[in-house]
């Protein structure tokens, strides 16, 4: 049974409501004019939507909303207030709110707002979080980014295992980057496959470190026809059954598996380079997003290899892409090389200066990013953050693709 917190005055009277809510699968909403006890009903699991009012809502209250809703996955708010205002709404939707009611609500508006939300909840993503990440250029750093997320996430210790996935059929690096040499790899998963489930799974994952995985690519060309849009979806849904957080290593060409991972994805960190070419594909890329009918809050803009030599500035980098970039790790190509030669993450290659430091803070922050926690202040020197679904297009770009 879903339960719902009200903070007072937001949907006026609540007797007549009451029935609204038990009828659409909520337990009897409680009412609060204390703020200060949501994030513990949040954490605890105690809250599946909120209810606020946002006229004279206090800006510390809404960024408190907004930070408890990019938190907890599959917690939603309804914002109200006394008028339909095209701002106040607009507001509201970009802090994460997901309805807005006129209030004092009227029950049948309310039962229509609580029907979309259950649908939403029923077309959320079971299980762990996915993130793909994706370039349209090769050699931009996609391994290097999808390897050290993939353990700044572990270290951060959630309650499952976190794995790295490497989906490149035929060049793949992900066992090269972590000193690997797996007796399986993703072409044994895929031959598996109908038979396959967490326990198959762990038999074909390579243990990195405590609490961190690896699936390797596959050097068998010959079986890269049978690693298909279906089977990378079949292979998504193990994962995401199987970890808390996965992150794929995605291949660069635009084919129908690079679609599906993109698609099934939770998030996709969109790598690019600072080059003119490297702007050019990004931008292409979000046009191909945009096509897919991609949500723009799924697509976080990574730029990689920062350095002082960058052809634009950084709003001009943004006027360029259309949208600012959301994090930019810093050109330390000699600290990559070296931590790929000793086959470790970044983290795990015993370097102590500054570089390097500011280096791992970029991925703890990239990892704080998609696990929606905080606590961790960058050091001077860190990289640069700034704040800023599914796709029914799938199915039309796909055909085209099969063409």
């Amino acid at each position: 049974m879903r339960r719902a917190l009200i903070l007072q005055g937001a949907l006026g009277p609540l007797t007549p409501l009451y029935p609204v809510f038990t009828g659409a699968g909520f337990a009897r909403p409680d009412e609060t004019d204390r703020v200060d006890v949501l994030p513990d009903l949040v954490e605890r699991g105690d809250v599946d939507l909120l209810v606020v009012p946002l006229q004279g809502a206090a800006p510390a209250t809404l960024d408190l909303i907004e930070d408890l809703l990019r938190q907890r996955d599959g917690l939603v708010a309804i914002g109200t207030a006394p008028e339909a205002s095209s701002e106040v709404i607009l507001a509201a939707f970009r802090r994460g709110f997901s309805e807005f009611l006129v209030s004092p609500a009227v029950p049948d508006d309310l039962s229509g707002a609580l029907a979309r939300l259950e649908a939403k909840w029923a077309r959320a993503p079971k299980g762990g979080h996915i993130t793909a990440v994706y370039s349209p250029a090769g050699g931009a750093g996609v391994t290097t980014i999808a390897v050290n997320l993939a353990h700044a996430l572990s270290v951060r210790k959630p309650p499952g295992r976190v794995a790295v996935a490497d989906l490149v059929v035929g060049l793949g690096d992900v066992a090269t980057h972590l000193n690997l040499s797996p007796t399986y790899d993703l072409g044994e998963l895929v031959r598996k496959l109908d038979r396959a489930d967490s326990e198959s799974l762990h038999s074909i994952t390579v243990s990195v470190q405590e609490g961190f995985d690896a699936l390797t690519g596959t050097d068998d060309i010959e079986i890269g026809e049978d690693v298909t849009a279906d089977a990378v979806m079949r292979i998504m849904a193990l994962m995401r059954s199987t970890y808390s957080y996965t992150v794929l290593d995605v291949e660069h060409t635009v084919s129908p598996r690079t679609i599906a991972a993109l698609d099934g994805a939770d998030r996709i960190l969109l790598v690019f380079q600072v080059t003119v070419a490297g702007l050019r594909k990004a931008k292409r890329a979000l046009a191909m997003f945009e096509q897919l009918e991609f949500a723009k809050e799924k697509i976080v803009l990574v730029a990689n290899r920062v350095g002082t030599g960058d052809v634009m500035a950084w709003p001009d980098v943004a006027k360029a892409l259309g949208r600012s970039v959301d994090f930019r790790l810093p050109n330390s190509f000699q600290l990559v090389a070296d931590a790929q030669t000793r086959g470790v993450p970044i983290a795990l290659a015993g370097m102590n200066s500054g570089s390097a430091q500011a280096l791992i803070e970029a991925y703890q922050l990239l990892a704080i990013r998609i696990m929606g926690q905080k606590g961790f202040t960058p050091s001077a020197g860190a990289s640069i953050v700034t704040t800023n679904g599914t796709g029914s297009g799938i199915g039309r770009l796909l055909s085209k693709l099969r063409k």
